[in-house]
């Protein structure tokens, strides 16, 4: 569905759920339109920082996921209200912090291991860090003819192309330094060039937050542009290996189709 990932899986033992499975996600979440399906037991309430701002939220826990042979207990599951009618669950990196993940959208898998594959030699290796057990990936951009390095997350669940948040806006003088097309809601939207695993994305437009108006997102590559590469995630050294697939000539929203809309407004 789209450029997310999905897993099938089974709920305290009896209720089948389509688990979406976003390396941005901080938080285990149940979608609110599933909630009664599934029959939960909400307990307590968390704080929640998503599409829809800043909400608390009912939280449910003391629960059971097996996806294949994996099974995990005591998983508390935050309900939110922004995912799609198709999406029961979403789980993050905080399931597999001591294995190493292998996405490979070419056979439409992914691998578990404990030691690195030795197909890894083929693939391009960066450093990760970690925030809430989300990797970032150090990658570069050119923007207004000024060169940028920074650490993007690496967020399977968003499906665009790429954000600019107020952490990299709110440095030295990027956000002056940034020249938009237009602003838009209080944001820039720009037009750059990309370089990420040996690959140059050529003419991303994308919006850049105003750093005086703060919404906490931050910095990330989406799926239109990760999911162009195979990717194995070693959580144990915190280390990630990408290689380019064949969804290397997919589309993402570049300066040709910014244009388009905008003549389509007119």
């Amino acid at each position: 569905m789209g450029s997310r990932i999905y897993f099938k899986g089974l709920l305290n033992k009896e209720k089948e759920v389509n688990v979406q499975f976003d390396l941005g996600a901080g938080t285990s979440c149940v979608s609110k339109l599933s909630s009664d399906k599934l029959q939960l037991r909400f307990t307590g309430k968390t704080m929640v920082s998503n599409t829809q701002g800043v909400n608390e939220a009912r939280t449910s826990k003391e629960n059971m996921l097996e996806i294949g042979d994996a099974i995990w207990n005591n998983i508390p599951l935050t309900e939110v209200g922004n995912m799609k009618p198709e999406e029961d669950l979403i789980i993050g990196n905080s399931f597999f912090r001591d294995k190493i993940i292998e996405i490979d959208y070419d056979k439409k898998l992914i691998t578990i291991y404990n030691e690195l594959p030795e197909k890894v030699k083929e693939f391009k290796r960066q450093d990760v860090f970690y925030e809430q057990h989300r990797p970032k990936f150090k990658a570069e951009f050119v923007q207004n003819e000024k060169k940028y390095s920074f650490w993007f997350l690496f967020d399977t669940g968003r499906e665009g192309t790429m954000l600019i948040g107020d952490d990299f806006t709110s440095q030295d003088k990027n956000w002056n330094n940034l020249k938009e097309l237009q602003i838009l809601n209080g944001r820039k939207i720009v037009r750059l060039n990309a370089f990420i695993g040996g690959r140059e994305f050529k003419d991303i437009v994308t919006n850049a937050a105003d750093p005086l108006n703060p919404t906490g997102r931050p910095t990330l590559f989406g799926n239109q542009i990760l999911s162009q590469f195979n990717v194995i995630l070693d959580n144990k050294s915190g280390s990630i290996y990408l290689k380019p697939n064949g969804r290397s000539k997919e589309p993402y929203a570049d300066y040709n189709k910014y244009l388009k809309e905008v003549v389509n407004q007119k």
